[in-house]
């Protein structure tokens, strides 16, 4: 039993050493494979994926958090001027996450580009 907790202990120990940081992972990210840019991003082709995977478990149907707000397609967002203010400005948007700097350049993009759905 000693030895398997050993094992467990060091396995565990070298995943946290060579595992991808944060930094490493947006790195790998930042790249653009879906030829997205500030001059094209619309909901349908970059944001509407954005917030269905940062936004969607919390405040998606069923959410925990779908008193505050729910995310429920484009209109919700447009609607809301919060999901601005909370992602871009105050930061506090994903809780327990965070936006990369290309899906903020992106995400503010769009609304300055007045929020279009293509």
């Amino acid at each position: 039993m000693r030895k398997i907790t050993l094992y467990l202990c060091i396995t565990a120990f070298y995943l946290m050493l060579f595992a991808c940081s944060k930094k490493q992972a947006d790195e790998l990210t930042e790249g653009n494979p879906t030829g997205v840019t500030t001059e094209n991003v619309s909901y349908n082709n970059y944001v509407g994926a954005l917030l269905t995977t940062k936004c969607n478990s919390c405040h998606g149907p069923g959410g925990a958090d779908r008193g505050f707000w729910t995310f429920n397609g484009i209109q919700s967002v447009t609607a809301e001027p919060r999901v601005k203010t909370n992602t871009l400005v105050t930061m506090t948007m994903p809780v327990g996450g965070s936006l990369t700097a290309r899906e903020k350049l992106l995400l503010t993009a769009w609304y300055d580009r007045g929020m279009p759905a293509n």
